[in-house]
């Protein structure tokens, strides 16, 4: 939960912010739809919704978005998000949460390979993934990352810490 009242984003990191979520979603929209015969996820699917934790920078864009955002954890390991098994803060969700039940891939450096992160409830175990079904998340989490501690030193904020979302 977030326990501190954060400062509003300022006019430059939200455009920059709300422009990173557009082209995410783009993507995103364009995997679901190629991966189409795969995806289940639909609203009432909760199953990915955890407590999961966010940037300053995302904490602080819901907490301007969303007046719901300052609750109690959610019971069971549920994101306090989660009301009636549907996401209460849907328009304003997180990266992370935006990215749920797609396969994702990680670039392991390394081993020279990419792993791969996918929802037992749209793809089984043993799924044979081509490089086009995955979402590469690096260039969009590097994005954040830059707007996130622009964000975290407007503020003095140390932007390593992670905030629960729920």
């Amino acid at each position: 939960m977030l326990t501190t009242i954060l400062p509003p984003v300022p006019k430059t990191i939200s455009q920059g912010y709300e422009l990173l979520v557009s082209d995410l979603d783009s993507v995103i929209t364009a995997m679901h739809q190629h991966l189409q015969d795969f995806i289940g996820c639909a609203p009432g699917c909760s199953s990915c919704c955890r407590q999961f934790s966010i940037l300053p920078l995302e904490a602080a864009f819901l907490a301007d978005s969303v007046d719901v955002f300052l609750q109690s954890p959610g019971s069971g390991g549920l994101c306090s998000q989660l009301i009636d098994n549907r996401c209460s803060i849907y328009p304003q969700r997180p990266l992370i949460c935006r990215t749920q039940g797609l396969p994702i891939g990680y670039i392991d450096e390394d081993r020279e390979q990419i792993e791969v992160s996918a929802c037992r409830l749209n793809f089984p175990e043993d799924h044979q993934f081509d490089h086009r079904d995955l979402l590469l998340l690096d260039s969009f989490n590097s994005r954040l990352a830059a707007l996130n501690s622009t964000y975290c030193q407007t503020f003095e904020i140390a932007d390593e810490i992670r905030i629960p979302l729920g």
